[in-house]
């Protein structure tokens, strides 16, 4: 069997390259794929060649919904026409799976797969489903922080999952405010988070102790940029909680002034990836529209047009949050 797939041949550099699948065995399952999204932080730190464990060339992405065609023989949890969520696959030649989400067809194990549906949900359902893994690292921040009730968190980086963590904090009955640098986002953010500033603003200070006058309970950082961070650490509550959830590859540019965050006795938490109570808490709130994910897709294209997605991914113009693939003409 072969598939199209989405292929980085080094770093800075994609295109559409042919994929030959390997032949299932008895636990794998044969997959179709309707839906796949980019995730725009790692996928971009892939294509930069800065991710941790980026090897090229490779088929990168992990957000993908499909529906199965075939099943092996020690397959018990699923059935043909199932629709699923994953981006398990085998191919051959030398072409890493960096998780290798964006292809039309796969074989895969079963295990790396989640259920989904009985039925094929409408297109929409399955373009916001789509955003679940990265929609649940904000779950899991937002969790690992433990928000409650009338507390004020800021957070930095008004991207897709800043924008899902306001939306998170909200829910529990916290004010989220949103710190951004670039306007377009910041006026994009609105929509859904009334308190997004700009970090230029020349009365910021001024509005985010009128905000928090006894300082932000957590500070939630999705961007790391280091002299922003320690900016914010000023207006932060005694013994808050802060948050590391952007990546830090650049060691020198990404330090952080350690002693203003002893001083105030803050707690400094991390996450990496999701887990399955993340997975279901999230899955359920976008199915519940709780988790607004459908004004966050800014792009929509047809598969045969994906290196379209990447254009906007790699040049961040015209503006772009949440970008999908339909690869099927079930969901076109």
């Amino acid at each position: 069997m072969k598939t199209m797939a989405v292929f980085f041949p080094q770093a800075d550099r994609f295109e559409m390259t042919q994929l030959e699948l390997d032949k299932p065995g008895p636990r794998d399952i044969v997959v179709r794929t309707l839906i796949s999204a980019i995730s725009p932080g790692t996928e971009r730190w892939i294509l930069r060649g800065k991710h941790i464990g980026t090897k090229f060339p490779c088929v990168p992405g992990y957000q993908r919904i499909g529906i199965i065609e075939e099943c092996g023989k020690e397959v018990s949890n699923f059935q043909p026409g199932d629709v699923v969520y994953g981006s398990a696959g085998r191919w051959q030649g030398g072409i890493i799976s960096m998780w290798g989400a964006h292809a039309g067809l796969s074989v895969g194990d079963s295990s790396g797969y989640h259920f989904v549906s009985s039925s094929l949900p409408n297109r929409l359902e399955l373009e916001t489903l789509a955003f679940t893994i990265v929609a649940g690292v904000a779950n899991r921040g937002i969790r690992f922080c433990n928000v409650y009730t009338g507390q004020h968190v800021l957070i930095i980086g008004a991207g897709f999952i800043g924008i899902c963590a306001a939306q998170l904090a909200g829910l529990r009955g916290a004010y989220p405010v949103l710190l951004e640098k670039d306007n377009e986002r910041v006026e994009f953010a609105k929509k859904l988070i009334p308190a997004a500033l700009c970090v230029d603003d020349e009365n910021l200070e001024q509005k985010l102790k009128e905000i928090a006058p006894a300082g932000f309970d957590v500070l939630y950082d999705t961007v790391g940029h280091a002299a922003t961070t320690d900016r914010m650490v000023r207006h932060m509550h005694h013994q808050g909680t802060l948050l590391l959830q952007a990546q830090y590859f650049d060691r020198e540019r990404c330090a952080l002034d350690i002693d203003q965050i002893k001083i105030r006795e803050i707690t400094v938490k991390t996450t990496c990836g999701i887990d399955e109570q993340d997975w279901f808490e999230t899955m359920t709130n976008i199915r519940t529209r709780f988790l607004k994910i459908g004004p966050l897709i800014t792009h929509r294209f047809e598969a045969k047009d994906a290196l379209k997605g990447y254009e906007l991914l790699n040049t961040g113009k015209p503006f772009n949050l949440g970008i999908v693939f339909r690869w099927d003409e079930r969901v076109r």
